[in-house]
């Protein structure tokens, strides 16, 4: 039992948050949903978290013996020795082949499959090397949001809003750029290489570009939705304002800032989100 609570630790399933991203168009779809649109954005979150999950364990695997001299990662089931080399390449085989199963089973397009292959090979020549080249790293941790985004419209067949897509790409490199940020100044420069590249300033810098990009993005799209409740969609523009100065206050309190241990770390902030997304739901269907 204990062995299979550390595989399970191995796979990182708290961050499969991120893939909710992928019930996105699913929110801002302005059509009428039917069963197969919920059908398949269900069958494409299960696939990208077992794909992401391999991701983890690559990375993992390659880092095993920095870990070991991490303070705190050296608790990872691969560093510590709980889940041997041999366990972890079985584990990796087996997400994989459920993975490509379920695609199957569910008649994901090719467009979906190119998506998450995409997403696969990107994280993988990030865990190679290019993690530690300094934009580069930041722009790749971005394109994974945006690949979720691009999957749950694929799925759906719900076109993304230019104004969407704008909000959804701030969004993705303020929350690369903060991890960075946070990294730095809460754990300094040697935990990993890339950070001896990067200044603090200048980080904290272009996060508020891009944290004043997304609620300028959001602002537009609320004025250019095409309808007479106009503004009730206005109204959601402080109700975003408020869920992101929660977030960015718990970030600021968290170790490595990363977005899934920041939500998970916040019952509120989690609470106001459902409450935003869910009051979305609700006008774009009026």
């Amino acid at each position: 039992m204990q062995k299979l609570k550390n595989i399970i630790k191995l796979l990182r399933p708290k961050h499969s948050i991120k893939n909710l991203l992928i019930f996105l168009p699913l929110i801002f779809g302005l059509r009428n949903l039917t069963f197969q649109d919920f059908r398949s954005c269900i069958a494409g979150f299960f696939v990208f978290c077992l794909v992401a999950s391999s991701i983890y364990i690559i990375n993992d695997y390659k880092d095993i013996e920095k870990d070991r001299l991490h303070p705190v990662k050296k608790n990872r089931p691969l560093a510590s020795g709980a889940v041997t080399k041999k366990e972890a390449w079985i584990t990796l085989a087996i997400l994989l082949i459920l993975a490509t199963t379920i695609s199957l089973i569910f008649h994901f397009s090719w467009v979906s499959i190119a998506l998450i292959v995409a997403y696969f090979f990107l994280n993988l020549f990030y865990s190679l090397g290019l993690k530690n080249i300094p934009i580069i790293d930041i722009s790749i941790l971005a394109s994974g949001f945006l690949i979720r985004l691009f999957l749950g419209s694929s799925l759906t067949n719900i076109a993304i809003s230019a104004l969407l897509y704008l909000v959804v790409l701030s969004g993705a490199f303020y929350l690369g750029i903060s991890k960075r940020y946070n990294e730095i100044t809460k754990t300094g420069s040697q935990t990993r290489a890339v950070l001896k590249k990067y200044n603090a300033d200048y980080l904290k810098s272009i996060m508020n570009i891009f944290l004043m990009l997304i609620i300028v993005f959001y602002t537009e799209w609320c004025i250019n939705v095409n309808t007479s409740y106009r503004d009730l969609y206005l109204i959601s523009v402080p109700l975003l304002i408020i869920l992101m100065i929660s977030y960015i206050y718990t970030a600021e309190k968290d170790k490595y800032g990363d977005p899934a241990d920041v939500i998970m770390k916040n019952k509120h902030l989690a609470l106001m989100g459902l409450i935003f997304v869910s009051y979305l739901m609700v006008i774009i269907r009026l």
